[in-house]
């Protein structure tokens, strides 16, 4: 019993070698299952099925109730990954990215902007792009601030 249903909604011409990190990258997006992939695939199990000993309606409405509150799950931690991308506009913060020759950079700066293409999570920090994984320590700015409103009380009751 082969299931075609399922295989077709693949497009297997963008499946590569991985020699390259980009490569790897789009291989792994591609590899992502959404609600189409789980109708098609609910589709086949469906009409593939023996006669004999068909499944009970109840398995499919807890496979779909399953896969559902698993989209939910993810679209909402798409959007909390990006509300926290926003919070970080105006802030200080430390990057470290891998340039092409596989050597650690760091680069310290301010948030300037943040873009959402896609679903992806973009920074710009110093007119350069990175990726939200790129932020390695988020800096206080206030912190020289609150020490010196301490020392100002400190010094305001010792008089």
């Amino acid at each position: 019993m082969e299931i075609n249903a399922y295989n077709q909604s693949y497009n297997t011409s963008k499946i590569s070698t991985g020699n390259n990190a980009s490569d790897l990258k789009v291989q792994k997006e591609n590899t992502s299952l959404d609600m189409n992939d789980f109708l098609a695939l609910l589709v086949a199990q469906m009409s593939n099925q023996d006669a004999m000993n068909p499944m009970d309606n109840t398995e499919y409405v807890s496979q779909l109730a399953q896969f559902s509150s698993l989209q939910a799950m993810t679209d909402l931690a798409n959007v909390a990954a990006q509300g926290q991308a926003t919070s970080l506009i105006g802030k200080n913060v430390l990057l470290s990215t891998y340039d092409n020759k596989g050597m650690l950079v760091s680069e310290e700066g301010i948030v300037e902007k943040v873009t959402i293409n896609s679903g992806k999570v973009s920074l710009y920090v110093n007119d350069k792009l990175f990726s939200m994984t790129d932020v390695k320590e988020i800096k206080s700015e206030n912190l020289n601030v609150v020490e010196e409103l301490s020392n100002a009380i400190g010094e305001e009751t010792e008089i």
